[in-house]
């Protein structure tokens, strides 16, 4: 386990999250004492993903400004981390590897997701949205929105593979998830299944 101790504690899933070359990922509700962790993670992806993420070229001081602003809107910042989920005695929290933003306007959520280029196609992302909505389900949220570009095609597979409805408007992409169906999702049909299944026939 290149992070130190395994993970000890979800939100959502109470079980690791295995990828191969990763200690096994965790995911819990981020903090605004995360920030540098969370600019981290920016920082490791490669321009045309920060590009897809933010549908449009994103400079270093505008990366730290958003971070900044992250925890000042109402919502929720969930991140999936490497290793050990918190800082302890002995060693810090492991680097953040997934990230959903989701900021809050009565019964929608919008989403902001990235997930590092090592765990891109693995789950990673449908894992976070699905846990995201187990949580804001009984808050009261119906709905998840996301906005992308029309060439971001991992984030409208996801749209596709969890049925939400997917419209091309002037070029852009918005993406509607139901909360509730995100919800079942996760509890009947968990994101790490394939994973867990390879694990386990080591």
């Amino acid at each position: 386990m290149p992070y130190g101790l395994p993970n000890i504690s979800c939100v959502g899933w109470p079980i690791a999250f295995p990828r191969p070359g990763h200690a096994g990922l965790g995911c819990r509700e981020a903090r605004a004492s995360d920030a540098d962790g969370v600019l981290a993670h920016f920082r490791r992806m490669p321009p045309v993903d920060l590009r897809l993420r933010f549908c449009g070229t994103v400079a270093d001081a505008s990366l730290r400004a958003h971070v900044s602003r992250i925890w000042e809107r109402p919502g929720l910042v969930l991140s999936a981390h490497d290793g050990p989920l918190w800082d302890g005695p002995f060693h810090g929290a492991g680097p953040v590897r997934g990230l959903a933003e989701l900021c809050l306007a009565g019964a929608v959520a919008e989403l902001g997701i990235s997930v590092d280029a090592s765990l891109r196609r693995q789950g990673v992302g449908t894992w976070l949205v699905r846990t995201a909505a187990g949580l804001l389900a009984p808050r009261g949220v119906k709905t998840i929105v996301a906005y992308t570009m029309a060439e971001n095609m991992g984030m409208i597979g996801l749209g596709r593979a969890s049925g939400a409805r997917i419209e091309n408007i002037q070029g852009d992409v918005e993406i509607v998830f139901a909360v509730e169906r995100l919800r079942r999702a996760h509890v009947t049909r968990p994101a790490n299944a394939p994973a867990l299944a390879a694990a386990r026939s080591a």
